[in-house]
C-alpha cells in the first residue's frame, strides 16, 4: 500500500497547503501517497479517504466547540515589503459647498438662463422676476428721501440763524443786547458804522451848481484843523433853498475816504473846481447798519463790544434754542430714515435678479421661466454645488480613532466607478461618538479631490485613512503571529526542497518584537531574519483559510 501511494506523489508549489486530521498530530513525518497505475482504483480511493476525513471532522467539529478541526500549515519566508497601516469605512459624497436659490420675493419668472449640469459664475444672474411694484416703491423711496432733505435743509438754516453775524463791514458802534436776554426774530442786537466812508453835504449857490455834477472831484477843509482830503461829487440837490443873505443854494453831497482822524459831526467846507460852497456841513458816516436776530432764543455768548472792527460775515452773538436743535435732530433722523428706505427698496429690487451664491454646477432646478413664486423665503428654485472638491464622513471605531490625525491622506475607491481610485485627506474629527451595542464610532469627515467631475453627490464610498507607512521593512504574514509576539520558526530542513512538503513538527517557537501592521502582513523588527521560514497554520472552516467544497477537495485528490 506505501509503494502505491508513493507513486500517487507530486511535487506542489510553495507554499504549500497540506490538510491533517487531529488524530494524526502525533505523527512525526508526513507521508506521500503513490499514485495508483489504475485511474479507478486511485479515484475511488481518493474518494473514500476524503469523505471518511470530511465526516471525522464534522463529528469532531460539533462536538467539541470552533478550536477543533483539520489545521492548514503554509510555510512562507520572512521578506521585505512596505507596510502600510489604515483605516478603512464608508460614506456617502456630498458637495463641500452648495448654495441654495431660495427665493426672497413674490412674482413671476421672466425668465431663466440656466439648465442642470450648467457651471455658472457666482454673481452670475440666473432668474429675473417681474418687478413692477418694486420699481414703484424705489421711486417712492427716492420721494421720500428729497422731501426729508428739504427738512432737514430748512432745520440747518435755521440752526445757523442761531449764530448772528455783520451783514456789513464797519466798526461796532453799539450792543443793544447782554448775555441771558431772550429775543425774538428781528429783534436789533448791534448797529455797525462804515468809517471808511464819510459824506459830506454843503450849500452851493443855485448859479454854480448848475456847473457840478456827480462824479466830479473836489476838495474838502476840515474846519477844525484846516487839513484839506480829496473827495468825490456823489450828487447834486434838485431843489433850492434860501441861504444867508437871500441867496438861493443847491445841497451838493460828497464822498469821502477817511484817512483815519475823520469821525461823524466834524465840520466841513468843499471847492469843486473854480466853485466854493456858500455854506459848509458835517461829516456823516456813508452807512450805519443795524443787525437784527433771526431766530428766537436766548443770548448765550457776545464776540464784539464798542468800536470793535468787523467785517461781513463776522460773528456778533451766539443765541441758544433748545426747540431749533431739536428740530434739526429730528430732520437728521428723517433723513437717515427716508435713506435707509430707498436702500431697502433697491435690496428688495435686486433681489428680482436672482444670482448665483457660488461658483459651481447646477445639481437641482425646481423653478423655470413662466412658473410663479408663490411664498417668499420659502421656495426653493434651484442648488448650485461646489463639485470641485467633495466631502463625505466616515465612521470610526474608538479603537481606531486615536490614530487619525487631520491631514492623513485618504483613499477611496467608488462602487459607482469601479477601477478608479480617488485621494482625498482627513478634514475634521468629530469627537461627539455614537454608541450602539457597547461600541463607539466617531465621524470623521473626509475631503476629496474631484478634478474632472467624474463624481457625483449621493455616490457610495469605501475608503482608507493612510494612519502610517514603513517602507521595506522585514514582514512576516500576520496570521504566522500568535499568543502576542511568538512565532513559529522552520529550519530551512523542515520544507522539501523536492516536493515542498512542510514537517511542521520542527517548528520553533521565537520571541519577535513587533512593528506596525496592515490587513496581511506584520512587521518584524527583531526575532528573525530575511528568508527564515515561519509557519503559517489556520483551522479549516475558517474565513482567512479555505479548503473548498467537496466536490473541488475530491477533484483536487484525484488530480482532475
Amino acid at each position: 500500500m506505501e509503494n502505491e501511494n508513493q507513486d500517487l506523489s507530486q511535487p506542489q508549489e510553495q507554499p504549500l497547503e497540506v490538510a491533517v486530521g487531529v488524530k494524526e498530530e502525533k505523527t512525526k513525518k508526513m507521508h506521500i501517497i503513490p499514485r495508483e497505475k489504475r485511474k479507478k482504483k486511485r479515484i475511488l480511493i481518493t474518494v473514500v479517504i476524503v469523505v471518511v476525513l470530511l465526516l471525522l471532522l464534522r463529528l469532531l467539529g460539533g462536538s467539541s466547540g470552533t478550536n477543533l478541526g483539520a489545521k492548514v500549515y503554509t510555510a512562507e519566508r520572512a521578506a521585505y515589503r512596505d507596510v502600510t497601516v489604515s483605516v478603512s469605512g464608508t460614506g456617502t459624497i456630498k458637495p463641500i459647498h452648495s448654495g441654495t436659490i431660495v427665493g426672497m420675493v413674490t412674482g413671476d419668472i421672466l425668465s431663466d438662463s440656466f439648465e442642470i449640469g450648467d457651471k455658472v459664475e457666482k454673481g452670475q444672474v440666473l432668474y429675473v422676476i417681474d418687478a413692477k411694484k418694486a420699481e414703484t416703491g424705489v421711486e417712492q423711496a427716492q420721494l421720500g428721501v428729497e422731501q426729508a432733505q428739504l427738512s432737514y435743509d430748512q432745520a440747518s438754516r435755521a440752526m445757523g440763524e442761531l449764530t448772528v453775524t455783520s451783514t456789513v463791514s464797519g466798526r461796532i458802534s453799539s450792543v443793544a443786547v447782554k448775555i441771558g436776554d431772550s429775543i425774538a426774530p428781528g429783534t436789533p442786537v448791534a448797529k455797525v458804522t462804515d468809517n471808511q466812508n464819510m459824506t459830506l453835504k454843503c450849500g452851493f449857490n443855485a448859479v454854480d451848481a448848475k456847473y457840478i455834477s456827480a462824479g466830479q472831484s473836489a476838495v474838502v477843509t476840515i474846519t477844525a484843523t484846516g487839513e484839506t482830503v480829496a473827495a468825490v461829487v456823489k450828487n447834486v440837490s434838485g431843489y433850492t433853498t434860501v441861504g444867508s443873505g437871500g441867496t438861493l443854494v443847491q445841497a451838493v453831497e460828497l464822498t469821502v475816504k477817511n484817512p483815519g482822524g475823520i469821525t461823524g459831526g466834524m465840520a466841513a467846507t468843499a471847492q469843486v473846481g473854480n466853485y466854493a460852497c456858500q455854506s459848509g456841513g458835517t461829516f456823516e458816516y456813508a452807512t450805519e447798519t443795524e443787525i437784527l436776530a433771526k431766530s428766537a432764543g436766548t443770548v448765550k455768548e457776545i464776540y464784539v463790544s464798542e468800536g470793535s472792527a468787523v467785517s461781513s460775515g463776522t460773528k456778533l452773538l451766539c443765541v441758544e434754542s433748545e426747540n431749533t436743535e431739536d428740530q434739526l435732530k429730528g430732520a437728521a433722523l428723517a433723513v437717515e430714515n427716508a435713506e435707509l428706505s430707498l436702500r431697502t427698496a433697491q435690496d428688495m429690487l435686486e433681489e428680482y435678479q436672482i444670482k448665483a451664491p457660488i461658483t459651481g454646477t447646477v445639481t437641482q432646478k425646481d423653478l423655470n421661466a413662466g412658473d410663479n413664486i408663490g411664498q417668499a423665503g420659502t421656495t426653493v428654485m434651484a442648488v448650485i454645488s461646489d463639485l470641485s472638491a467633495l466631502t463625505f464622513d466616515m465612521m470610526i471605531d474608538e479603537l481606531d480613532i486615536p490614530k487619525v490625525k487631520i491631514g492623513q491622506s485618504v483613499k477611496i475607491s467608488v462602487d459607482a466607478l469601479p477601477g478608479r481610485t480617488f485621494t482625498g485627506y482627513v478634514d475634521k474629527i468629530n469627537i461627539n461618538g455614537t454608541t450602539a451595542n457597547g461600541v463607539t464610532n466617531y465621524p470623521v469627515t473626509v475631503v476629496v479631490e474631484n478634478p474632472d467631475a467624474a463624481l457625483l453627490p449621493g455616490m457610495n464610498v469605501s475608503s482608507e485613512i493612510q494612519i502610517d507607512q514603513n517602507k521595506h521593512v522585514l514582514t512576516i504574514p500576520l496570521s504566522a503571529v500568535s499568543r502576542g509576539n511568538i512565532v513559529q520558526v522552520l529550519p530551512e530542513n523542515a520544507v522539501s526542497e523536492k516536493d515542498g512538503i512542510i514537517d511542521y513538527t520542527k517548528a520553533k517557537d521565537v520571541e519577535v518584537t513587533l512593528g506596525a501592521n496592515d490587513s496581511r502582513y506584520v512587521e518584524i523588527r527583531s526575532g528573525i531574519s530575511e528568508g527564515d521560514f515561519v509557519l503559517v497554520k489556520g483551522i479549516l472552516g475558517e474565513s482567512q483559510v479555505s479548503m473548498g467544497t467537496e466536490e473541488e477537495m475530491t477533484a483536487a485528490a484525484a488530480g482532475e
